[in-house]
C-alpha cells in the first residue's frame, strides 16, 4: 500500500529500516533514537548508530532530497552525533574502539555469554551463582580471564522459563575453555537447568 503511493505514512518499529526501498520518502522521523542505547550491552553505541545511519538511508533515495528528524533525550552521545552528521563512521568507529580497548572488550578479547535457564528462578539463581563462584576463584591462577557476577539477563524470563548470566572475557578461547570445564565438573548443574554457551557472543540479551 505505502509503496504504490496509496499511503502516504508509513508507521512501524526499527524492522522498517532494514532493506526497505521507497524511492518517494523525502521525510523520516525516528522516535526515542537512544532507547537502545540503554541495553545493558557493550555494542549498544554501535548498535544505535548501525539503526540510524539505516533508517537514515531511507529518505532521499531517488532524485527527491530527503530530511531527517531524530527526536533523542541523549543529543550529545557520541552515536547520535555521528550518526546525524557528515562526519561518516570510521571517526565514530575509532572513538568506540578506544573504550573497548580500554575495557578490555572485543574486539580485543574474546567473549562467552553463560545463560542458564530453568521453571525455578531460585533454583537457576543458585546454579548461577554457584558456577560464577567455581570461576572466579579461577581468575588469579593466569590473570587473564575476567568473570561478571552471575546476575538476571536483560530478558529475565522468556517462554516460562528464569534466565541468569555470566560473562566471561580472555585474550583467547582457551583461556576459557579449561576453566569453564573444570568449575562445571565441581558444580555439575541440575537436571532441570539448561546451560547456554555463547562463545564471542553477538548478543547478550
Amino acid at each position: 500500500v505505502f509503496k504504490s503511493g496509496r499511503a502516504d505514512i508509513l508507521l512501524g518499529t526499527q524492522m522498517i529500516a532494514k532493506g526497505l526501498d521507497f524511492p518517494n520518502v523525502t521525510l523520516v522521523g525516528v522516535l526515542l533514537a537512544d532507547l537502545s542505547l540503554n541495553m545493558p550491552d557493550f555494542r549498544a553505541a554501535e548498535r544505535t548508530y548501525q539503526l540510524l545511519a539505516q533508517v537514515s538511508g531511507r529518505a532521499g533515495r531517488a532524485d527527491l532530497p530527503g530530511e531527517v528528524v531524530i527526536q533523542t533525550y541523549a543529543p550529545e552521545h557520541p552515536a547520535v552525533r555521528a550518526a546525524a552528521s557528515d562526519e561518516g563512521f570510521e571517526p565514530f568507529a575509532e572513538r568506540e574502539l578506544a573504550g573497548r580497548a580500554e575495557g578490555g572488550y572485543p574486539p580485543y578479547s574474546r567473549l562467552v555469554c553463560l545463560t542458564f535457564k530453568g521453571a525455578s528462578e531460585d533454583k537457576t539463581r543458585f546454579s548461577a551463582e554457584a558456577l560464577d563462584k567455581a570461576l572466579a576463584g579461577q581468575t588469579g591462577q593466569t590473570g587473564r580471564l575476567r568473570v561478571s557476577p552471575a546476575c538476571p539477563a536483560p530478558l529475565a524470563k522468556a517462554k516460562g522459563l528464569f534466565r541468569y548470566q555470566i560473562l566471561m572475557m580472555a585474550p583467547s578461547a582457551r583461556d576459557m575453555t579449561a576453566p569453564l570445564r573444570s568449575a562445571l565438573a565441581r558444580n555439575p548443574l541440575p537436571p532441570d537447568i539448561d546451560l547456554a554457551v555463547d562463545v564471542d557472543a553477538l548478543n547478550v540479551m
